[in-house]
This record gives structure tokens, sequence and C-alpha cells, in this order.
């Protein structure tokens, strides 16, 4: 596991460099989580390929600014792949880090080939903002570190193994990184056009979720391939590793 860093981007890869040769996995996590969920996924990534997983400001003990915006982000992540030519890859989101290659694409329009998107679970609709961040956006800031205390310790003390699991990267989260993305997801999810995003940016797109998930919409998948994964949740990641590592080297690598 490598570190690289393009201004105020904080990336972890599978290469020390960015590799021009290389065709491009652009992973984008959920919140509450962070790259370390994903090591053991950069350990099994082909040698032609290089995964790259920015670090959303405020996870994994990352510094957040009380100016960020996930729009601002997405701006610079547009930057950075112009900058560096990237210009062949493949978007690969979880949860609440699906809007981002949405606002990305809406920046590039279209300078930039993406082979294919691949959304697991990512927040497309209103709806997908029921469980967390809804209810987050709800409380004032100095309201929600209390109870940011208090979903960490629900979470760590849960009978469900990828519940205890996030409750670790929870704790390194910073509670105003968690509120202010939980509030700009529920707004930019009030209207249709995430979901329009998803079906207009890109020619191929795969809606993935898990067997056991309570985010199964129909509507979400419009103009998407669907794939299941097995004996999973929402963090598929933490549920079986097996069966994720299986649908994320079908779908990546064109195994099926």
């Amino acid at each position: 596991m490598y570190k690289i860093k393009f201004q105020k981007l904080n990336f972890v890869s599978n290469k020390k460099t960015i590799k021009p040769n290389l065709k491009k996995i652009l992973l984008f996590y959920g919140i509450g989580n962070s790259s370390h969920d994903f090591i053991f996924l950069l350990k099994k990534i082909k040698l032609n390929y290089q995964l790259l997983i920015p670090e959303l400001p405020g996870h994994n003990y990352d510094k957040f600014n009380c100016n960020f915006s996930l729009i601002t982000f997405a701006k610079l992540l547009t930057l950075f792949l112009i900058k560096k030519k990237i210009n062949d890859l493949i978007f690969f989101s979880h949860s609440v880090g699906g809007i981002i290659p949405l606002l990305v694409m809406k920046n590039l329009r279209r300078k930039v080939r993406v082979e294919k998107f691949i959304n697991y679970e990512g927040n497309l609709t209103f709806y997908d903002t029921k469980t967390v961040t809804k209810k987050t956006s709800m409380y004032k800031i100095n309201e929600f570190n209390l109870k940011f205390k208090k979903l960490i310790g629900i979470c760590a003390d849960s009978k469900s193994d990828s519940l205890r699991l996030w409750s670790e990267s929870l704790k390194k989260t910073n509670p105003s990184a968690f509120h202010r993305i939980s509030c700009e997801t529920v707004n930019l999810s009030k209207n249709k056009k995430l979901l329009e995003f998803f079906r207009s940016f890109f020619k191929v797109k795969i809606y993935l979720y898990g067997s056991e998930t309570v985010l199964n919409l129909p509507e979400s998948n419009f103009g998407s391939v669907r794939f299941v994964i097995k004996e999973s949740g929402h963090f598929a990641f933490f549920d079986s590793k097996r069966n994720f590592l299986n649908i994320f080297s079908k779908l990546v690598y064109n195994t099926l």
C-alpha cells in the first residue's frame, strides 16, 4: 500500500506513483469508511491495473476543513484526472461515494474515457438517504457530536459483524465531516439529478447490491445492468471478502 498526494488530495494505491501505462480504477468509499477497509483489495489488484482510493477529508484521521464540500472535492478530482492525463479508467463506488463519480463526470463533460461505472448501492435517489445521512442532517452540528459517539457505540455493540467493523472506521472519522457530507448528500438527492446523471453520463453502468440489503430500489437501476453480492448487505467488503473479491474481479476484469 502506497500513499500518493495531489494538492489537497490523499490517495492510497497499489503503486508508488501514477503509472501512465496502467488502466486506472478509482474507488470511492462511503461515509464513515476509509481506505484501510480495502487493504485486502489493494493486495489483490492485477499487476496491469492501478487502484486509486482518494481519502475523504475527515476520514481515516485525515484533516477536515470546514469549507469542504463534495462538489469542491469532485472539482479537485477532475483537475487531478486532467493534469495526470488519465484517460482510461473504471469508477467503483460504494454508498455516498456513488455521488462523487457523477459530480466528476459533470465537470469533465466526457473529456476522459470511462470504461464503466460500477455503483455498489451508491446514493442516487432521496430514498437512499433514509438510513443514516437523512437522520444525521436533522441535527445541528453542536448536537450531533454526542449523537455520533452514540452511533459508534451502537455499531460497536451490534450483533452484526459488519457494523462492528464499521465502528472501527467511524472512530477514525471526524464528526463534523460526517455531518457535513450527510447534509450535502441529502441536498444533492432531493431532486432527480443524480439518477439522471447516472443514466446519461456512462455508456456502461452496473448497479451492484448485497443480497441482504435493505436498499433495493428498482428505480435506481434504470439503464444499468444489475448484479448481486451473495451473503452480503451494505458492507460486502466486511461481510465476505471472498464474495466481494469475486464479484469485483468479474466486473472489473470482464471475466463474467
